[in-house]
Formats: structure tokens, C-alpha cells, sequence
């Protein structure tokens, strides 16, 4: 629904361009795109809404390793949220302090090597090596629980949901373009479909009992 003069302080193209640091016509095209409100004047000059101008100052300087700091943020964020209800399920039970501790661990990890991959073209094989190996853990710490494997695949899907429910929002949150986030995507489900594959089959592997032996 377009803003009306009244709702809110309006700036220039000029100013708002250069309050954000941005050349006009990537602003101009944002407006076009609807990513920021504009009020058009008599004479046909748009105007933006300070308040948008201030709340996409927090999300314009995410290139190189800030969009990466930002999606991390916000994908902890979510998680945070939505993790209470998640709680209830099958595969959030019979896990002991301790063990839940490394889970979360784990998923730092994982958010952390996923978010790097939002301004690389592809992960490293250390990343790569680093990735498998938290898939693998978490894929033995759910064995342990005595959580079976489509638990410990739901577990996981909570997780990638999280994240990719984050990285299809950044056309929105930071104005990045659809067809470079699409891409973000891609070589993230990458990343974690291997993640996937290492829990599955770590967690069919059988598990040493107390005594050390299998």
C-alpha cells in the first residue's frame, strides 16, 4: 500500500542516495522493485521514506563478511524463536544436558560454515572437510539418544529450514538481488545435502556401548 506525505519525514533521491552510500540508480531501481516506499511529488520527484532509508542503513553494509555476520545473526535469531515449539517434538526428547549442549555447538558450526558460502563461490575443502565432520557427529550424538534415523533427518530439517527461510528473505531484508540469492541457495543445499549424507550414514554405523565395545 503506497505511503502518504503525511506518514512519514521524506528525503530526496540525492540525500537518501547518499545517506546510504549507494548510487541513485541502484536506489532508483529499488523503488522501482518495491524494496523501498516513495512518495512522488507534484512535478513526478520521488521521495523516501527516512524510516526506510534508516531501517536498510542496518543492511546495506552487509557485503563481503558482513552479510555473512548478518545472515548468521539472523539465522540464531530464528532458531531461538522457534526452538521452544520445537521442543515438543519426538526428536527433541531423551537428550541430557551435555549432549544438548554439543548439539547446539554443532549447529553454530554449521550455521557458520553455511553462512560463509553467502559471499564464496564455493566452500573450501577444509570447509568442506569441517562440515562433514559436524554432520557425521551430530549423526552419532543421535544414535547415542537412542533417536532413530527419520527423528535425527527431522532434527536436521529443522535446522536447514531455519537457515534457508533466512537466506530466501535477504531480497527483502537487505535488498540483495533474487537471481544472487538463488545462487546463495543453491550452494548452501549443496553444502548441506552432503552434511546430511555423512549423519545418515554415521548414524547407521553401530555405536560403542559402555564398555567400549560395539
Amino acid at each position: 500500500m503506497p505511503a502518504t506525505p503525511e506518514e512519514h519525514e521524506w528525503l530526496t533521491l540525492s540525500d537518501a542516495s547518499k545517506r546510504l552510500n549507494v548510487h541513485p540508480a541502484t536506489l532508483r531501481q529499488w523503488s522501482d522493485e518495491g524494496k523501498v516506499r516513495i512518495f512522488r511529488t507534484p512535478g513526478g520527484h520521488r521521495r523516501f521514506s527516512r524510516t526506510d532509508i534508516e531501517r536498510m542503513l542496518q543492511v546495506i553494509p552487509l557485503r563481503g563478511v558482513g552479510l555473512s555476520s548478518f545472515v548468521m545473526s539472523e539465522v540464531l535469531q530464528r532458531t531461538r524463536q522457534e526452538l521452544p515449539a520445537a521442543m515438543q517434538q519426538s526428536w527433541a526428547s531423551g537428550i541430557g544436558e551435555d549432549e544438548r549442549q554439543r548439539q547446539r555447538e554443532a549447529g553454530r558450526q554449521l550455521t557458520r560454515l553455511a553462512s560463509e558460502l553467502v559471499t564464496k563461490p564455493a566452500p573450501t575443502a577444509a570447509q568442506l572437510a569441517e562440515a562433514r565432520q559436524i554432520g557425521a557427529e551430530y549423526g552419532r550424538m543421535m544414535a547415542r539418544a537412542g533417536h532413530s534415523l527419520p527423528d535425527a533427518v527431522m532434527a536436521f530439517i529443522f535446522f536447514r529450514d531455519s537457515l534457508l527461510e533466512t537466506v530466501f528473505s535477504l531480497p527483502e531484508t537487505t535488498g540483495l538481488d533474487r537471481d544472487a540469492t538463488l545462487a546463495i541457495v543453491r550452494r548452501i543445499n549443496d553444502l548441506l545435502n552432503d552434511v546430511l549424507r555423512m549423519m545418515m550414514a554415521a548414524h547407521e554405523q553401530p555405536q560403542p556401548m559402555a564398555d567400549g565395545t560395539r
